[in-house]
């Protein structure tokens, strides 16, 4: 290829990479593991090298921290800076390949080292896989060029990359022990040329290693595990098919390209074979060893610590299919292109979900200014860091939490629904009105909500009001009440008896001004609780019963203020209307004072 044409082809590939990454940026749930990388990144730079966990390096977290000050917190953003960091890897993919085996075969490994399924999910995930990922092979490419043109400048770069692995995940290391075979493998002459880089990445990494990590290897290495894997060989094609998760044709497809590329390996020659040889033995020996030093090692059950064993299946199938003819060579392309799109499920490869941020996205839109919180101490979406995101993501003002539910009129209860909360809930539901609920079991949030005012107005005839409130689909609105003409409004009413009464009785709903607009009578029109009656003498003391109307603002050019007003009587004289504390003229009481603007 000429460099003008190798241009345009990365160009492509990388505009390919990140169209399949935009398509699934938004659609899986941040796991426990990158909200932890989310909380402990929220900090000055001091802080954050402070917080992180001796397991761990600050220099991701670094990163993150400052992307989150200049981009903001939404999930999807926080998801582009490891898109960011991960896109250069296919480039530096294809330099690494590129000189010993053609540009062909570069562009199949760089294809392939994108497509695997893993790949996205370390491309979009909140973790410092994604540095690793990008430095392995830019570590490659650097290795062969530093050892084939043995100057101080590579072996410094080398060096650089090296401790920049190290920087990036612990989980490498592995990795760095397969990469140096490779190294005594094709260059066992010049292997003493590793003195320069691997000293240079040595004495950069020792300070801290000593310091920190040590004691973390030794402690992780000292327990033996007893987890129980599957016996080989399904042991083996579990790690292979962790990798390439996704559709059966997926993993099917890809399995048939892969046989394809170790028959055509057969015809290589010299070094070539040699190298192809190495990453060979990397695909099928890496489950081996891994499945082997499991009871030391840790890494079979959660296999995505072994993600870079992808790099060795990327090399082998470019190096591999190359050798078709070109047709063959555009047909892998072609579909190695399209795998990029392959619809699977990224949380696949993360860790503990909850739906808490769903849920609190959901009640964001139905949050009122003075509603509360109250915690269920048994509820499973029950990570602090989480709430502490979420809360930060879609409440920036914060949230109101409270112990004791007789502070609020209207409190949401985040729930386990085990047989204890069952129980609380049934206590609180004690003159209160069970509203919307999102979420499932575990992670249940429910609205109880009390009256407007929870003593009531009592009319003479028995009935107690306990207040009126103006609806905006199911959020109440405050001051200031402002409408249109002719725009109709709902109204939402409370009422209680004390004791049963004796008639059926009639609710007048009006609006006046000097005058009545708009006047709504009728038996009250029952919406809580399901099924109740709307003949008052059936109604039963200690219920809360809630009844909704739906009144219009005047219909004529008109401006300023309009009262809203209520009356109890019964049908058998409509004329007489029940008295009760604080009604005006004709018994009306007062509920609301409505702004009408108007041109």
């Amino acid at each position: 290829m000429t460099l003008r044409l190798r241009l345009f082809v990365l160009t492509g590939i990388l505009l390919l990479i990140a169209l399949s990454r935009f398509a699934q940026i938004g659609t899986f749930y941040l796991d426990n593991d990158e909200l932890w990388s989310i909380f402990q990144s929220s900090g000055t730079p001091e802080q954050i090298v402070y917080w992180t966990s001796p397991t761990e390096y600050p220099t991701y977290f670094l990163l993150l921290g400052a992307w989150q000050g200049l981009a903001g917190l939404q999930p999807e953003v926080l998801r582009y800076l490891s898109l960011l960091l991960g896109l250069p890897a296919a480039v530096l993919l294809f330099q690494a390949v590129r000189r010993p085996f053609g540009d062909w075969a570069g562009v199949l490994a760089a294809l392939a080292y994108s497509a695997l399924p893993i790949s996205l999910f370390i491309h979009l995930q909140v973790r410092s896989y994604v540095i690793a990922y990008t430095v392995l092979p830019l570590t490659l490419w650097l290795v062969d060029r530093y050892f084939q043109r043995f100057t101080w400048y590579y072996g410094l770069l080398l060096g650089l990359a090296l401790y920049g692995l190290y920087l990036s995940t612990i989980t490498i290391v592995p990795g760095l022990g397969i990469l140096a075979g490779y190294v005594l493998l094709l260059y066992p002459r010049q292997a003493w040329r590793g003195l320069l880089p691997g000293i240079m990445a040595l004495g950069l990494a020792l300070p801290d290693y000593l310091s920190n990590k040590l004691q973390q290897v030794s402690n992780h290495s000292a327990g033996e595990r007893m987890v129980a894997l599957a016996p080989l060989p399904q042991a083996w094609f579990d790690f292979f098919d962790y990798f390439t998760r996704s559709p059966l044709w997926y993993g099917l497809l890809l399995l048939a390209l892969l046989g394809v590329a170790i028959a055509l390996i057969q015809a290589l020659r010299g070094r070539q074979r040699l190298s192809a040889g190495y990453w060979l033995v990397w695909v099928l020996l890496v489950p081996l060893i891994i499945y082997l030093l499991e009871p030391r090692l840790g890494f079979f059950p959660p296999r995505r610590y072994a993600w870079w064993y992808i790099l060795g299946l990327a090399l082998l199938l470019g190096i591999g299919l190359v050798r078709l003819p070109q047709w063959g060579r555009w047909g892998s392309a072609i579909v190695m292109s399209l795998l990029l799109f392959a619809p699977y499920r990224p949380n696949d490869y993360g860790y503990t979900v909850t739906p808490l941020g769903e849920n609190l996205r959901w009640l964001r839109d139905h949050w009122q200014a003075d509603d509360a919180l109250l915690l269920d101490p048994n509820r499973t979406c029950n990570f602090p860091e989480e709430w502490d995101y979420y809360t930060r993501l879609y409440f920036p003002n914060g949230l109101r939490f409270v112990n004791d539910p007789d502070q609020v009129q209207r409190l949401w209860l985040v729930a386990s629904q085990d047989e204890a909360s069952r129980a609380f809930e049934a206590q609180l539901a004690q003159g209160r009105v069970l509203g919307r609920f999102v979420g499932p079991p575990g992670c249940f949030i429910r609205l109880y909500e009390a009256p407007p005012d929870r003593e009531g107005v009592l009319f003479e005839n028995g009935m107690r009001f306990h207040g009126a409130q103006i609806m905006k689909g199911d959020v109440p609105l405050t001051f200031p009440l402002v409408f249109r003409e002719s725009q109709p409004v709902r109204v939402r009413l409370w009422w209680s008896v004390d004791q049963p009464v004796p008639l059926d009785y009639s609710i007048s709903l009006y609006t006046q001004r000097e005058r009545v607009y708009d006047q709504l009578d009728s038996p009250p029109q029952v919406i809580y609780p399901e099924g109740a009656p709307f003949e008052t003498s059936r109604w039963q003391p200690g219920a809360i019963y809630l009844e909704e109307r739906v009144i219009p603002m005047p219909t004529s050019i008109f401006r300023g203020g309009l009262d809203l007003l209520l009356a109890v009587y019964w049908f058998g004289e409509p004329e007489r209307r029940f008295a009760a504390p604080g009604v005006i003229f004709n018994n009306g009481l007062p509920l609301a004072r409505l702004e009408i603007v108007s041109w």
